[in-house]
């Protein structure tokens, strides 16, 4: 119970912290939030790519002579 009561304080905290942070300046926040999408979006990219040529069958290895 106390756990539950210190993360429910926790996320309080936290979304009055950026609330706060939001008025006293709104357009670097929205830089950061910017910035987090491109880079969520170039993992995902990434992640994707890797994952699309893990699964694709390896072609078989010739012997060297």
């Amino acid at each position: 119970m106390k756990s539950l009561g210190a993360l429910i304080a926790g996320i309080f905290i936290g979304a009055v912290g950026m609330e706060i942070i939001h008025r006293k300046c709104p357009d670097a926040l929205d830089k950061l939030y910017e910035r987090t999408r491109e880079v969520a979006s170039g993992i995902k990219e990434s992640f994707k790519n890797g994952y699309k040529n893990a699964m694709r069958p390896q072609e078989a290895v010739k012997p060297s002579a």
